[in-house]
């Protein structure tokens, strides 16, 4: 058991969902870098780069701005968008594999999907807490393993996304990006060393880019999401409404996102 990792770890969760609660907003932007800061050094993480891009980012930012700037990012969308739901950088599309190796990786430790939250289990932010609950808890020797399987496969590619979009949206805030640096770095420390994946996968992956670069989902992909989600649960509403006039029409407020905790961001546990 690692109380540290495991804070250091929930603080990065907390900080990829989505800000919309007023008193988490302040604690994104005046405790997270302190938060981080300190238990890195207990950690002896060298991120003082990073935590110093982060620090920046959230320089004169107000809460609305970080709220608009994550929607854009992650909420909208679209090829040219990161994506919080890891799994796709992993299988190459939504909804993949990576969905159910997941599920069946959180049963083997008795957890089961929340019906309060809206999204898949392959979103960035459950992903990082369970990484904290491996440490938190009897898994602790299995953290580095999941970080390896998973985190270490989405961490890099997520982060070129949210350097990339730093030029194709105008953005009052992207901590995000320097967040996913965070998550790179740490990863690199704490994770084995990556196993190349088998060439049948990767073949696999290849072949479901080519298929969905560059073009917008047809009816056939909305009829395979829209089961995806109905499968899970989870309310395919806004499907009928065209991604262009999706904003629009149904606006930041009915959009369903996990709840955020009304505390600051470290989880306040006892130390080890």
């Amino acid at each position: 058991m690692s109380i540290t990792h495991a804070e250091f770890w929930l603080c990065l969760a907390r900080a990829f969902l989505p800000p919309t609660d007023r008193a988490f907003q302040t604690a994104l932007r005046e405790e997270l870098v302190d938060d981080l800061a300190a238990l890195a050094g207990e950690l002896d993480y060298p991120l003082d780069e990073e935590l110093a891009a982060l620090r920046h980012s959230l320089a004169g930012v107000d809460g609305p701005e970080l709220l608009v700037s994550y929607s854009r990012l992650f909420l909208v969308p679209g090829e040219e968008h990161p994506n919080i739901n890891a799994g796709v950088y992993i299988d190459g599309t939504l909804h993949g594999d990576t969905v159910r190796r997941l599920t069946e990786r959180y049963r083997a430790f008795g957890l089961a999907r929340d019906e309060a939250f809206a999204d898949l289990p392959d979103h960035v932010a459950v992903q990082l807490e369970f990484v904290a609950r491996l440490y938190a808890g009897d898994g602790d020797g299995d953290a580095p393993g999941f970080l390896a399987d998973f985190v270490q496969r989405w961490a890099p590619l997520l982060h070129e996304d949210l350097r990339q979009a730093e030029s194709r949206f105008e953005l009052a805030a992207n901590p995000w990006l320097a967040l996913a640096q965070v998550i790179d770095k740490v990863v690199a420390l704490e994770a084995p060393a990556p196993q190349p994946a088998p060439v049948e996968e990767e073949d696999e992956i290849l072949r479901l880019r080519r298929q969905y670069a560059g073009r917008s989902p047809d009816a056939a992909d909305l009829e395979t999401i829209r089961a995806a989600l109905e499968a899970q649960g989870l309310d395919t509403a806004h499907l009928a409404v065209p991604v262009a006039e999706r904003d629009a029409q149904e606006g930041l407020a009915r959009l369903q996102v996990p709840e955020v905790p009304q505390h600051k961001i470290r989880s306040g546990g006892a130390r080890r």
